[in-house]
């Protein structure tokens, strides 16, 4: 199999991440960086020293990720950012803006309770302009 670019062209440190991450990166492409290594005089020791310490970066990057959306989770809107919500959501309609979009985010980041809380916002905000359009017109 071709990979572009190919193996030997590749930096020492993109080889050693690539033999790293078995999620990433196939069986084979893995093989070829490490015989690429050899190539290099890397020795099996050197290799599974570098490639124990990418793991285990990879490993505390995750556990971190994960951490991070389990906050993220039970994480709230400040005031300000409510009543922010309330006052400027109906413009968003009219600068074209998605009112998705901030939904999509949410759920990327795992923010489960401001999605709850935006939804309840977004009605009072629509409420709330409704009510000011009926008492003007």
């Amino acid at each position: 199999m071709e990979f572009d670019p190919p193996v030997y062209e590749r930096q020492t440190k993109e080889l050693l991440n690539i033999i790293s991450n078995d999620e990433k990166w196939a069986k084979e492409i893995q093989t070829l960086a490490e015989e690429e290594l050899y190539r290099r005089n890397f020795t099996k020791q050197a290799i599974e020293q570098e490639k124990q310490k990418r793991i285990n970066t990879l490993k505390r990057f995750y556990e971190r990720k994960a951490d991070q959306l389990e906050k993220n989770r039970t994480e709230s809107y400040t005031i300000t950012e409510m009543i922010e919500i309330v006052i400027f959501f109906p413009f968003s309609f009219f600068l074209h803006l998605n009112p998705l979009t901030e939904f999509w985010e949410l759920d990327a980041g795992n923010f489960k309770k401001k999605i709850w809380q935006r939804i309840i916002l977004i009605v009072i905000s629509l409420f709330l302009w409704f009510q000011l359009l009926r008492f003007i017109i």
